[in-house]
């Protein structure tokens, strides 16, 4: 990934794409945007076609949301971020990497694109940032104590594929292969309690 980044911003709000752009403009890392106002058919073509490494996406404007979809062959994949009033439903929050809440203060706006690059920016990098998204998180979790894909896909509304994704990324960015090593890692950082595990 070469130091601009490509970001993909599908949104039918002017106001909403001029604000974001804005507060990418204020993060100081150079990028190249494409823009999308109408609804979109076939989101996997569109993200293959693009190759971005951000995308910011308003779910309303996709036809069909099943999955989002992942470059697989690609170590660096695509970072989702859902952009997404306060009361969308679960099961649709539950498919981004982070969530921007429309909603939200200025501050609060700042502090989701700042992190959200800089783990773009690092993804590629010698010294690579080993910190977990919240949904990384909460996988591990389900890993950790126990669950298989399918049913940590029911759990959190996504398909057993994008846990397997996320699964990569966990081991990738942690450098640990085994279910029982996540689960000591787990425990070490207080993911989850030992007992929860014993329990098991």
């Amino acid at each position: 990934m070469s130091n601009r980044i490509c970001i993909l911003l599908i949104e039918p709000s002017f106001l909403i794409r001029e604000g974001l752009k804005t507060l990418l403009s204020s993060q100081g890392q150079p990028y190249r945007i494409e823009e999308f106002d109408a609804p979109v058919d076939d989101l996997d073509k569109l993200v293959n076609r693009i190759n971005p490494d951000l995308v910011l996406l308003n779910p309303k404007l996709v036809i069909r949301l099943i999955n989002l979809p992942r470059r697989n062959e690609n170590i660096f994949e695509p970072y989702y971020i859902g952009l997404i009033e306060s009361d969308a439903p679960t099961h649709i929050k539950g498919k981004f990497d982070q969530i921007l809440n429309l909603d939200a203060e200025k501050s609060e706006l700042n502090k989701i694109m700042e992190k959200s690059l800089r783990l773009i920016h690092n993804g590629n990098s010698e010294t690579e940032n080993t910190s977990l998204s919240e949904r990384e998180i909460s996988i591990l979790k389900l890993v950790a104590l126990g669950n298989t894909n399918n049913e940590i896909a029911d759990k959190l509304f996504i398909s057993a594929h994008t846990v397997m994704t996320h699964r990569k990324n966990i081991t990738r960015k942690l450098g640990i292969k085994t279910v029982s090593g996540l689960t000591v890692y787990a425990i070490l950082n207080q993911l989850i309690k030992l007992e929860e595990v014993q329990g098991v």
